[in-house]
């Protein structure tokens, strides 16, 4: 098993936990990209990237990992009641989380 290095934070769980929460916001709660981006801290555009898929396999199958799981559920609700600098902690600790458990490896 390998040792989880913060690139892999950054290039792969981080981007899933987003397009997980990304998907979610518009699907569910129809969210536009600019609400959504203003809730997760990040442009627009990478909201368009979440939503149309275009990331890494291994992004998408950690993804596919964190809905699964409703990893998620809890960084949505808070996001339908507050402003993004409240989601910062929460998606930190559930980067955490999954690191520790090893879920991507």
């Amino acid at each position: 098993m390998l040792e989880l290095e913060c690139n892999d934070i950054t290039r792969h769980i981080l981007p899933a936990i987003r397009a997980s929460v990304s998907e979610s916001l518009s699907s569910r709660y129809n969210f536009s990209q600019q609400q959504i981006a203003d809730k997760l801290g990040i442009a627009q555009v990478a909201v368009s990237k979440y939503l149309n898929g275009r990331y890494s396999e291994r992004v998408n199958k950690i993804k596919t990992l964190i809905n699964s799981q409703g990893l998620c559920e809890d960084i949505v609700k808070q996001a339908l009641e507050s402003d993004s600098e409240t989601l910062n902690m929460p998606i930190q600790k559930l980067c955490s989380r999954i690191a520790t458990l090893k879920l991507v490896y």
